[in-house]
């Protein structure tokens, strides 16, 4: 588990660049699955410099629902969808990785052959919200800033 998510951080870090990021967000929690560690975020931060910013990282599972319910995007979060995460997860994921132990079995694949293969694979779809969407959620959209 912490190999793929090096991975798709190495991934997300590299569409920033082209893309003229400055930082990652994304939608991690302590403690809200078991690979959501202190120790597993400092292992995967590793492969990069760029700045990962986590809104949600001290929220508990009821505050980020009713996030959800508020910018009706909750609907959409427990569709039954087979990602990455669901299909590969391991059924103990490691909550405490060994940095070392990673980078070792990192050292035995193509790490930058699978990054080329999966950029040149990749489909940017861009979506906007309707005009007055950011009018009608404004202060549900001010409490996450």
């Amino acid at each position: 588990m912490t190999i793929q998510r090096r991975m798709m951080l190495r991934l997300v870090v590299a569409l920033a660049k082209q893309r003229g990021g400055l930082a990652i967000f994304n939608g991690e929690s302590l403690g809200q699955v078991a690979s959501q560690t202190m120790e597993s975020m400092l292992a995967i931060n590793d492969v990069t410099t760029m700045p990962i910013i986590r809104p949600l990282v001290s929220m508990d599972k009821n505050e980020i629902i009713d996030i959800a319910k508020d910018i009706d995007t909750y609907d959409l979060s427990i569709m039954p969808f087979e990602d990455c995460c669901t299909i590969f997860a391991p059924p103990s994921p490691k909550t405490h990785p060994d940095l070392e132990k990673t980078r070792y079995f990192e050292k035995r694949i193509d790490v930058e052959g699978l990054l080329e293969r999966s950029l040149a694979g990749v489909k940017i779809t861009n979506i906007r919200a309707e005009e007055n969407f950011m009018n009608q959620n404004e202060e549900v959209f001010a409490e996450l800033l």
